[in-house]
């Protein structure tokens, strides 16, 4: 740094220090301190905006994860209720078919009932047939 005219007071003195600059502006720190303090401020007002920028990258990022979860979860809930219908229809059917199963087993048995009726009744009828041309034998 260049000191033109030179120190105003010192530490000794513990009076502020006054400097010139290059340019003979009066300055209270010297002019290279000066300088290292402006680099220092602008590299940190680059580093707040990519900090910032970071931050609305990292924002975006977390709600199009959030999204997504979201769809996962709905995805997931709807698969769920899938699976709930799909095992309730199972059940179902397992139901409808011990009924049906039940229900042949009853018109299988009602079947065999009325056959045996039925061979009953032609055994009547036989013997009724068999009576009756006996008697009519007998009358002739």
């Amino acid at each position: 740094g260049v000191e033109r005219a030179g120190r105003v007071g010192s530490m000794a003195d513990a009076a502020p220090s006054i400097f010139f600059d290059s340019t003979y502006r009066l300055r209270v720190v010297e002019e290279e301190k000066y300088k290292d303090t402006e680099r220092l401020s602008e590299g940190c007002a680059a580093f707040n905006t990519k900090m910032e920028q970071f931050q609305e990258t990292v924002k975006k990022l977390v709600e199009g994860m959030n999204r997504q979860a979201e769809r996962i979860e709905a995805a997931k809930l709807k698969a769920l209720g899938q699976r709930n219908r799909v095992e309730s229809e199972r059940e179902g059917r397992k139901i409808r078919a011990v009924e049906i199963q039940s229900l042949i087993n009853e018109k299988k048995a009602n079947l065999e009932r009325l056959q045996l009726q039925v061979e009953s009744l032609k055994k009547v009828d036989q013997e009724q047939k068999t009576i009756v041309e006996r008697l009519g034998n007998n009358e002739a």
